[in-house]
């Protein structure tokens, strides 16, 4: 019998009391995070951030705020930081409240539950044309959804870059005819962005001074895999950001979190080793998977890999759980069956390790 499909990954607790082991014992592909752990200052900055426990944070987290603005280029007026990027997503609905909302489809669950969690009407959009998504013989003969209604000044549009789950990244010309034809807010989430080998050059970040209805969402929590430290941005015109600073909670960001983030931002050492690795071990791994029988992966971009399997990743999943391995049941993305799931790049022995656990499971061949 088929398992629950999960709505997000990286839930190790669930599945260590799943499968009787500790937590540590689990091995986690099933959240796109960056391997090497955070930078070797953001743990002793957190930790002595905890010294001042008994003051609020800095409202807004002006001086992080003040950080990423030099580090883009962008006034600070034109920074907005949250408690991670799905806070970011969550207040930037607001803005639709009561209207619509076009989300992609297959994509990022939060998109859509921000968007009914302010009374708008969920538009789903099939990530085709220009975005297109994997054909319809890799997810099982779906139909296409319909096309996306035109939207208006008030409504919101969510794009992904690179896109999740399928890991396509789009040329940043692509966005910005989107943006340019249509009077909607377009919100481009690149929490992926550091990890493709583009990077900056991939990103509309630098456009969206010039365009009023153009935002860009940026995540801290995958390239400095520091997710229990909730930290994300968004960059957009002064205006809109004031909007938002109005109706939103002006602590939501720990100090912790703040002074990890700031000394995650300072380690360009890091910065550097982390897209030497992904580059690397993003084509090992996808090599290994697409050795497999039966098994079909989208040509990746950023540090995960979306792999159509040759039976119910459920299937697999039971029997790769009791050896420590979770991987990410996609079945919870619109548009995609039971049998694909994503798998996030880690290092050369642990990609090696699930590439031989899937090879000797007893996977089955597709009927």
């Amino acid at each position: 019998m088929a398992d629950p499909a999960p709505i997000h990954g990286g839930d190790v607790l669930a599945a260590a009391a799943r499968w009787g082991l500790d937590p540590s014992e689990i091995l986690d592909f099933s959240a796109n995070i960056n391997p090497f752990g955070p930078p070797r200052g953001v743990t002793k900055a957190a930790r002595d951030a905890l010294r001042s426990v008994a003051r609020y944070p800095e409202p807004l987290a002006r001086t992080l705020r003040a950080a990423l603005a030099l580090r883009h280029g962008v006034p600070e007026e034109a920074v907005l930081v949250g408690s991670g990027a799905a806070e970011v997503i969550h207040l930037l609905a607001r803005l639709a409240a009561g209207r619509r909302v076009a989300v992609p489809v297959p994509g990022f669950a939060e998109y859509a539950r921000a968007a009914r969690a302010v009374g708008a009407v969920v538009v789903p959009t099939p990530v085709g044309g220009a975005f297109a998504t994997i054909p319809a013989a890799e997810t099982g003969g779906a139909a296409p959804a319909e096309p996306t209604p035109a939207l208006e000044a008030g409504d919101l549009r969510f794009l992904c870059n690179p896109h999740n789950p399928t890991g396509r990244l789009l040329p940043p010309g692509d966005i910005l005819r989107v943006a340019d034809g249509t009077p909607a807010t377009v919100v481009v989430d690149e929490a992926f962005i550091d990890l493709t080998d583009p990077g900056e050059d991939a990103s509309v970040l630098r456009h969206v001074m010039e365009r009023p209805n153009l935002v860009a969402v940026r995540s801290l929590t995958k390239f400095f895999a520091m997710p229990g430290l909730r930290v994300g941005y968004a960059v957009a015109r002064p205006d809109l950001v004031s909007r938002l600073d109005a109706v939103r909670d002006p602590w939501s960001v720990s100090a912790p979190a703040q002074a990890a983030a700031l000394a995650a931002l300072a380690d360009q050492a890091y910065a550097r080793r982390t897209r030497e690795w992904v580059r690397r071990e993003r084509s090992y791994l996808a090599g290994e998977l697409a050795g497999l029988p039966g098994f079909a992966i989208e040509p990746p971009s950023a540090n995960f890999i979306l792999v159509r399997a040759p039976e119910p990743v459920w299937s697999i999943q039971n029997r790769l759980g009791p050896r420590g391995i979770l991987v990410r049941d996609c079945r919870s993305f619109d548009g995609l069956t039971e049998r694909h799931m994503r798998v996030a790049v880690r290092s050369r022995a642990e990609n090696r390790r699930l590439a031989e656990a899937l090879s000797s499971s007893g996977t089955r061949s597709a009927p």
